[in-house]
């Protein structure tokens, strides 16, 4: 793929987890140096007219990265105003969709696929965040994302095998340091989607 577009902004109630998880996703397309990828839309200026505006200029071959708070069938800037709706869902149907917006799965990503968008990955709950070990969560929200850009044409059974082990090295890791925050990691590994070829995975 070669045009990215990142949703992040700064958050009033998780400071700046979500411009670090945009600046762990550059770290690591610079570190690989992939060709001729773009990155389009800057943290904290992008809102649903120029996001909008920008797609429409790539009808294919793209990837959509959401840092941001989300609902069942939205997800919203720090404002709680809309950046992608679910009617908006049909403009993303060549798309691949990676979200980290709590229960963008339950809805939105059922549609976006509907309309046929590439694949979507999120989640389909609430997911957890702890401040204190936010290298860790941040690790994790990226994981699938960094295996993706490495194979785009990844089968999801593939991709959720190595999510799952990958999780679960983590987990194992930080039961030993703060038992409080293992189950939190658990329950985040049960609470991802992936939607590909009319399917939804985990099975």
């Amino acid at each position: 793929m070669k045009n990215i577009f990142v949703i992040s902004y700064d958050c009033d109630k998780l400071g700046d987890y979500f411009k670090k998880c945009n600046e762990d996703l550059q770290d690591f397309i610079n570190s690989k140096k992939f060709s001729e990828i773009v990155i389009h839309c800057k943290h904290n200026l992008c809102n649903r007219e120029n996001l909008h505006n920008e797609l429409k200029k790539h009808n294919e071959n793209y990837l959509v990265v959401i840092y941001a708070h989300g609902d069942k069938d939205k997800i919203i800037d720090n404002n709680k105003n809309d950046i992608i709706n679910i009617d908006d869902a049909i403009n993303y149907n060549n798309a691949i969709v990676y979200s980290s917006a709590c229960y963008s799965a339950e809805e939105l990503g059922k549609k976006m696929h509907l309309y046929t968008c590439q694949m979507f990955y999120g989640y389909f709950r609430k997911a957890y965040i702890v401040s204190l070990y936010k290298e860790t969560f941040i690790e994790l929200d990226n994981f699938a994302l960094k295996e993706i850009l490495q194979d785009e044409d990844i089968e999801p059974i593939e991709l959720c095998k190595k999510i799952d082990k990958y999780f679960d090295a983590r987990i194992e890791e930080m039961s030993s340091i703060n038992k409080l925050v293992t189950p939190l990691l658990m329950h985040n590994r049960e609470s991802y989607k992936i939607y590909k070829n009319k399917e939804e995975y985990p099975k």
